[in-house]
């Protein structure tokens, strides 16, 4: 039997103890979603996501283009890396005949077969050599998990609503729910190659496809067993989230929330969009974007992604931010 070289790194960085002193801090704070915030504001929102899709990083497999990450690493010194997969993955990755995927009624371009063994492989090839040049580098903290993922790095997604488009493309690529469930237990431990660098992982009650109806539902015990998985595989360097933050949410995200929070830190959040949160109100109404920068507090957040957009946090007061800047980065 042939033993990945890729699976036996994995195993190996799952056996060596991560001392807690040996790694970086995670991302804290207010922090622009974009890149670095507009000086007025950098006093406050000081850290910021570099975000890259998959192509632009390895357009030709078995190479890694640096060239993104380092630009977008000098303006800053505290920094989540987002490498966006799903319909960013790279051409080669995604095959000769890859699957249209479509949300909102209309597609939005096309996928590989990210439950697959090869697209395993050449995800724990990237976090490997990403790890190699970066691990070692105190401005970059941390990096979103996101292999099993459509269009948002956010691989708990599925667009169960469009399952009447999507369906072909999946039946005819012999997607199954077991194979799915697997995907996001990999993509966790190919995280492992990373020794000081935490992983940021963005949950969602999971959206389960059942390959045998063809129906979806919403899986919530799964969810929760990925956050005790991505613990239990990671322990400090996982740092548990969920990108769409917002006080007008499901119960089934009010649960996920009070589950995440009782694990305790680090945890992180990104904001839903601004036009969300401000209910299309422009300007946008203090009180709304307040409770939502309460709320993560409430949630044990120790960072917040914040909405961008005319009505987003540049629209919004220094002074007020400042407030909340100072409560997340006080928080173990």
């Amino acid at each position: 039997m042939v033993i990945r070289l890729a699976a036996v790194a994995a195993l190996l960085a799952l056996s060596v103890p991560v001392l807690a002193d040996d790694l970086k801090a995670p991302v804290e704070g207010l922090t622009d979603r974009n890149g670095p915030a507009p000086t007025a504001y950098r006093p406050v929102v000081d850290t910021f996501v570099i975000r890259l899709p998959w192509s632009q990083l390895q357009p030709a497999p078995g190479t890694l283009n640096t060239a993104p990450i380092d630009a977008a690493l000098a303006g800053g010194t505290s920094v989540r890396l987002r490498i966006t997969a799903g319909v960013d993955a790279p051409a080669w990755l995604k095959g000769a005949d890859p699957m249209p995927w479509y949300a909102d009624g209309a597609q939005i371009g096309t996928i590989g077969h990210f439950w697959e063994p090869a697209f395993d492989a050449a995800y724990r090839d990237l976090q490997q050599r990403l790890a190699a040049a970066y691990d070692g580098d105190s401005r970059l903290r941390e990096v979103a998990v996101s292999r099993c993922t459509t269009e948002f790095a956010e691989p708990y997604i599925r667009h169960i609503g469009q399952l009447a488009l999507n369906r072909d493309a999946l039946e005819d690529a012999g997607y199954t729910a077991a194979a799915d469930d697997e995907c996001h237990r990999d993509e966790i431990e190919a995280h492992a190659v990373w020794q000081r660098t935490r992983a940021y992982l963005a949950f969602n009650p999971f959206q389960r496809i059942d390959e045998t109806t063809w129906t979806g539902r919403v899986d919530l015990p799964f969810t929760k067993t990925m956050i005790d998985y991505c613990r239990t595989t990671l322990g400090a360097r996982c740092v548990l989230g969920n990108n769409s933050l917002d006080p007008d949410r499901p119960a089934t995200y009010v649960e996920m929330y009070e589950y995440i929070a009782a694990k305790g830190g680090p945890i992180s959040y990104q904001t839903a969009t601004a036009a969300k949160i401000c209910e299309g109100q422009s300007p946008c109404p203090a009180a709304l974007w307040k409770a939502t920068l309460q709320l993560a507090l409430d949630y044990g957040a120790g960072a917040v992604e914040l909405p961008d957009g005319p009505t987003g946090y540049t629209s919004w007061p220094v002074a007020g931010l400042q407030t909340y800047d100072d409560q997340l980065t006080a928080v173990p």
